[in-house]
């Protein structure tokens, strides 16, 4: 394994272990906006990111999201999204191609208030 594609597998399994912990560190955020008052969060992911608020607007704990350029987000990931969400992506975007975004949409579009 050359040393580029050492470097790609860690970073992997970084953005992996960090989207999966994101749940679980958001949780007490969440519930201090709460306590001090906040009667809605919503959270915004750019890139892998993405990815990490679409986990957030599948677990009810957010009221809104917004995906910027979303990689690493499929459209299963999508299929389990509960929160109305606004995906925002670039014509040229080869990592988030306008086709696949539109997927993303129509499969939000057919849940009733989301999307």
């Amino acid at each position: 394994m050359g040393t580029r594609t050492h470097i790609r597998v860690c970073v992997i399994k970084i953005r992996i272990c960090i989207i999966d912990k994101v749940i679980e560190a958001a949780k007490p955020v969440i519930e201090a906006f709460k306590h001090q008052g906040a009667s809605a969060v919503g959270a915004a992911g750019f890139c892998w990111g993405g990815r990490a608020v679409t986990d957030l607007g599948s677990s009810g704990l957010i009221h809104a999201a917004v995906l910027l350029h979303p990689t690493s987000v499929s459209v299963d990931n999508i299929r389990g999204v509960e929160t109305p969400t606004a995906i925002i992506g670039g014509e040229l975007d080869k990592a988030a191609p306008p086709k696949l975004l539109k997927e993303f949409e129509q499969v939000l579009a057919a849940k009733h208030g989301v999307g």
